[in-house]
């Protein structure tokens, strides 16, 4: 009870002002992500009670050969867990949206706690390691983002592990493949890193489980789970092999990978990259539980540097070679685990961003602190002396939280859909829509189709594009097509100009734009202006041609 109270208190906290306007804003850091992910948990609810077909497919976006969801940022199981909320809520998806964000570092301490209470039998220690391994500044800028924020379910899964080899009961192997299964559909990469974790826990206690400081395992458990997961990925595996996907470029991942200065160096003392920092206070405990934790600390500390190491890259290196994105990066540094994985485990092939791999390391270092102030706890005799320690290892937490999350929660904006929509809205009948501009800001990584795909919540006509990762190769964005006639569209019914977000996208969208208005001029007619948005409705519309979804 003690971690959730603190967890609802950082959650409010961190949150704040958003839990006052659950259902009419979102935090929003210019990307546009969170749109997106009020879209995937809206598809979810959308898929299986309005449509009553595969959640894993849509036709909605990229119409109308529409696109796989399967390995997309698309987070199923939190959908599914916000299809109650989106029912009994007011504000309905982003109600519910909101509060799966707000939710997140609650769940974050509380599961860090239950894993720290599972490995040391001390709530006040559990305490301590909860939040120092689930408030940093990577778990505030990643609040925008479902599919990056759900770290509380590594926790769990690691808890489950623990708790299946200490009670040895078939049931607890039931709840790990359960807590896993969540995991792999909210976020892929973050099952991977659980499943180091525990590889690395199963492999250890099989060569070496002295040297980890590891308790006996229950064996029988331990290849129930490894050969039910073994049995399910490959499942997984064979999916993905009939539905081929666009691998992200080789200089993307070289681009995403961290360096070892930023995982240990306060950005508050020096800039670096805050997203990549491992946290004031685990930094600062652990050699507290090097010292006076228990043998376990062995394990944990591998795991910490085996997921810090995997945060490099491709090829480690201790500072950052360059300061934005270079048109070509060459590879350089020394060859890392994540190359290993790269040539071993195809999966990895698409995924962009290496440095994600520090929230796995921040859980292993929530741990790691949790048995450091567990073990000082025990050597102090004194009740009122063992108080003191453990409010100044609270406060050592806590006051490095303050300075590594300060200033970097997205700001609150208005998610209110335009009142234009409300003409697409109201047509009863299926057609397509086209929404323009396309492509990214000119400014910054944000896809204009993630914020149109919102709008699609509440107009429901099909999109001819969408923020889906993972694409397959044959889908092509809208600012990439020649529209030289809408005939040759004859499912497109309504054409959307945002032309306020002209000027912010690229110049290739701002000459599509261009072109598109002067077709309009003989092929479209306008119906609705809501100050910079203006629909058009298309004369050659030909409803025969839309497809039922």
């Amino acid at each position: 009870m003690l971690a959730l109270g603190a967890g609802l208190v950082t959650a409010a906290v961190l949150t704040f002002p958003l839990p006052l306007h659950l259902g009419s804003a979102v935090l929003e850091d210019g990307t546009f992500d969170a749109y997106q992910f009020v879209w995937n948990i809206w598809w979810v609810r959308e898929s299986l009670l309005g449509l009553h077909q595969n959640p894993f497919f849509t036709s909605y976006l990229f119409y109308p050969d529409g696109v796989p969801l399967l390995f997309h940022t698309f987070s199923f199981s939190l959908g599914l867990a916000s299809v109650p909320l989106q029912l009994a809520l007011p504000g309905g998806v982003l109600t519910a949206h909101n509060v799966l964000v707000v939710a997140a570092p609650a769940l974050a301490v509380l599961a860090l706690a239950l894993l720290a209470h599972e490995l040391t039998g001390d709530p006040s220690a559990a305490l301590v390691g909860g939040l120092a391994g689930a408030v940093t500044g990577t778990t505030v800028w990643y609040l925008p983002v479902l599919y990056l924020d759900c770290a509380y379910l590594i926790a769990f899964v690691l808890w489950a592990w623990w708790r299946l080899h200490r009670l040895a009961r078939p049931r607890d192997v039931v709840l790990l493949l359960g807590l896993l299964l969540a995991l792999v559909f909210a976020s892929q990469e973050y099952a991977l890193m659980a499943l180091a974790i525990l590889g690395l826990d199963s492999f250890a206690s099989l060569v070496a489980p002295r040297a980890f400081g590891l308790p006996p395992r229950w064996r029988a458990g331990l290849v129930a789970f490894w050969g039910f997961t073994a049995l399910a990925l490959g499942a997984l595996a064979l999916v993905v092999m009939r539905a081929p996907a666009t691998a992200p470029p080789a200089d993307m991942v070289l681009f995403g990978s961290a360096f070892a200065a930023a995982l240990l160096v306060p950005p508050w003392v020096v800039p670096t990259p805050f997203w990549v920092y491992l946290g004031t206070g685990a930094l600062a405990l652990a050699p507290i539980a090097l010292v006076w934790g228990r043998p376990t600390v062995r394990f944990w500390l591998a795991a910490a540097v085996l997921l810090s190491l995997m945060a490099l890259g491709p090829y480690m290196r201790w500072q950052q070679p360059f300061q934005g994105p270079p048109p070509r990066l060459s590879p350089h540094g020394f060859p890392g685990p994540y190359l290993v994985a790269l040539k071993v485990l195809p999966l990895f092939r698409f995924f962009r961003a290496p440095y994600r791999w520090t929230v796995g390391a921040q859980v292993a270092l929530g741990a790691l602190a949790a048995l450091g102030v567990a073990g000082a706890r025990a050597r102090i005799g004194a009740a009122s002396v063992r108080a003191i320690a453990t409010a100044a290892a609270l406060a050592l937490v806590i006051g490095g939280a303050v300075l590594d999350v300060r200033g970097l929660r997205a700001p609150l904006t208005e998610a209110t859909v335009p009142a234009a929509y409300g003409t697409l809205s109201a047509d009863p009948q299926p057609a397509a829509v086209l929404e323009l501009p396309s492509g990214l800001r000119a400014s910054r990584f944000a896809a204009f189709s993630s914020l149109y795909m919102y709008y699609q919540t509440a107009h429901r006509k099909y999109l001819l594009e969408g923020t889906v990762s993972r694409l397959p190769p044959d889908r092509r964005l809208v600012v990439q097509r020649a529209i030289s006639d809408f005939a040759a569209l004859p499912y497109v019914k309504w054409v959307v100009l945002h032309r306020d977000l002209v000027p912010e996208s690229s110049l290739g969208a701002q000459r599509q734009v261009e072109e598109v208005d002067r077709l309009l001029v003989s092929e479209g007619e306008l119906v609705a202006r809501d100050g910079a948005i203006d629909i058009y409705r298309l004369r050659t519309f030909r409803p025969e041609t839309v497809l039922a979804p």
